[in-house]
């Protein structure tokens, strides 16, 4: 289902931003369902999904592009990039696990469904604008520290939008489960 995209370690910036648009079609395909449940107290509800998935977007691509400004180093090597990815993989689409998070990026003041779903459309040309402008060979030769798993070579941000946004979209599809249950 929703894991299927992640079959294995993208070789490039095409084939991780294939693995991002299969999963936002997935998303705005159930954002855009008309009825939708009232969350579980503590839990979120789908606009805070939706809100925060653009925040971590806008985050991720603000530092592919401060990785793209930056100096390069000796390029990670398919190992790292591998291990690296599976580490990812594991952690973030781990649902038993609560990663809770960070105050940036945390939903305050959420705006409608409509608004969250053109702010994700406004964080999504973000991203593909700075990742038009550099190389896979680059975004291997620099790196950006994540809160959570550390370290990411700049390729890999690419996939940790779209298995970030896995995660939320099993959280949304659970949320919707819920109503009918």
């Amino acid at each position: 289902m929703i894991t299927t995209a992640f079959i294995s370690v993208p070789r490039n910036i095409d084939e991780a931003l294939q693995d991002t648009t299969i999963i936002r079609d997935r998303l705005l395909t159930e954002a855009t369902a008309l009825d939708f449940p009232t969350p579980p107290l503590g839990k979120w509800s789908l606009e805070e999904n939706l809100y925060h998935l653009h925040l971590v977007e806008r985050g991720s691509a603000s530092a592919i592009r401060r990785m793209i400004e930056g100096e390069r180093h000796e390029r990670f090597s398919d190992e790292v990039v591998r291990t690296t990815w599976e580490v990812m993989k594991t952690v973030v689409l781990d649902r038993s696990r609560t990663i809770p998070a960070p105050d940036g990026v945390a939903p305050k003041d959420t705006p409608s469904r409509v608004d969250c779903i053109r702010l994700l459309g406004e964080s999504r040309e973000r991203l593909l604008l700075h990742c038009s402008k550099t190389t896979t060979d680059d975004l291997l030769r620099t790196g950006f520290p994540h809160p959570v798993i550390g370290q990411l070579p700049g390729l890999l941000w690419i996939t940790f939008v779209a298995l970030h946004e896995a995660r939320h979209l099993a959280q949304i599809l659970e949320l919707k489960q819920s109503s009918k249950a």
